[in-house]
């Protein structure tokens, strides 16, 4: 036992010490080196180095030019595994040491990986990388990632992150397929046309420029968020959404297709098709689907060219022949949110089968978009007559915000 004049903190058991240098930021837990001879060497043995803005924020602007030597010295002095490393500061330009960095981590049991390049030129991922076999966590910005021949991907991995990374579209279907444990995915990269085939998914958000997605064999994907992009004053974008029966358990489906135009040569490659009115083709209903968001689209009844709408399916819609299916059901279905409804009759059509079909619905969010008085009028007489199945549901409608 310590005599009781010795300081509390100088003595203090290894578990304990070690979740309090977990919790501070890389340049305090060098700093407590410090406190007494118990802790001089403690922060050597952190399983996790984090740079990021707080620690290039920390440093004062005459030891700007000293990051590099930094970072490198910290890295010399650790001793251990290294279970998380994360490279994410303000004007970190592509670099040589860079490489050198993930080398070290790639041979120190690494599972937890983040580089975010803000400036220079693209940093190509050296082959170090793909030669970390325990990674769970891989999240990049403004990377290219170009594997070597022969890389069967990370076997153990749980998410994956790309901002603004160059891959080829067949090296990412391959990365996702090749893990099979993968839950989270998230995109936000160019790109020309992708197959998602996770059998663990559980999360999917996409904010692309992107032709083609097709989901298949992702059988627990239960969060699906689409943003998918096209060019505002460019020619027209031929895009597709393929769920098809890859979505039983499905909870919460976010879509936003802005400035796309969608033209599709069947009506059940369209995500609203595949999931819940082609019930010839896709016997399975989404009974766990919770929440609907839908963002600037607008359900149009010809193949025509809309100015006013950004989105526009180039199929014939007819969502009252649905009303009369008894397999069509929505039973977990708790909000729906619509975004510039204009009123028109396939619109009105889908929320009234919304509205009959979902026995569970608490809130309908529904913003308008008319064009005068008398339209407003008019939808709401209608949405009004429409039969509710939840006794529950209320409908807000709300103006659209005139800017």
């Amino acid at each position: 036992m310590p005599d009781s004049t010795s300081d509390i903190i100088s003595h203090l058991p290894g578990y304990v010490l070690d979740k309090i240098l977990m919790c501070l930021p890389i340049q305090d837990a060098v700093r407590t080196s410090l406190l007494s001879r118990e802790w001089r060497y403690a922060w050597m043995k952190l399983p996790q180095l984090v740079f990021d803005e707080m620690f290039y924020r920390d440093l004062n602007k005459t030891m700007h030019a000293k990051l590099l030597m930094i970072i490198y010295k910290v890295m010399f002095l650790h001793r251990g595994p290294i279970i998380k490393f994360a490279l994410s500061l303000p004007g970190l330009e592509s670099c040589s040491e860079i490489d050198q960095w993930i080398l070290y981590v790639s041979n120190n049991d690494i599972q937890d990986f983040t580089l975010h390049i803000w400036e220079g030129e693209l940093y190509k991922l050296p082959s170090s990388l793909y030669t970390c076999s325990l990674l769970k966590h891989l999240s990049l910005f403004f990377c290219m990632f170009k594997p070597p021949p022969g890389f069967e991907g990370f076997t153990r991995l749980l998410s994956l992150t790309l901002d603004e990374v160059v891959i080829a579209d067949d090296v990412l279907s391959s990365l996702i397929s090749s893990c099979p444990l993968l839950e989270q995915l998230t995109l936000s990269t160019s790109l020309n046309s992708l197959e998602v085939i996770g059998p663990n998914l559980k999360s999917v958000c996409c904010f692309s420029h992107i032709r083609s997605i097709c989901f298949t064999n992702t059988s627990h994907l239960a969060n699906v968020s689409l943003c998918l992009k096209g060019e505002k004053d460019g020619g027209e974008i031929s895009s597709s959404v393929v769920l098809l029966d890859s979505i039983p358990v499905i909870e919460f489906l976010e879509l936003d297709f802005r400035y796309v135009k969608v033209r599709l040569a069947q009506p059940y490659l369209f995500v609203w098709h595949s999931c819940m009115w082609c019930t010839k083709r896709l016997p399975t209903t989404l009974n766990n689907l919770k929440n609907i968001v839908l963002y600037d689209i607008s359900f149009e009844e010809r193949d025509e060219a809309f100015p006013s709408a950004t989105f526009a399916i180039s199929v014939d819609l007819d969502f009252s022949e649905m009303h009369g299916c008894s397999d069509v059901s929505l039973n977990q279905l708790r909000k729906v949110d619509m975004k510039n409804v204009s009123g028109t009759k396939p619109e009105l059509e889908f929320i009234k089968l919304l509205l009959a079909k979902s026995l569970m619905l608490e809130t309908m969010l529904i913003e308008l978009k008319a064009q005068n008085v008398a339209d407003e009028s008019r939808i709401l007489e209608e949405l009004i007559r429409f039969r509710r199945a939840s006794p529950q549901a209320e409908m807000i409608l709300v103006r659209q915000a005139v800017h």
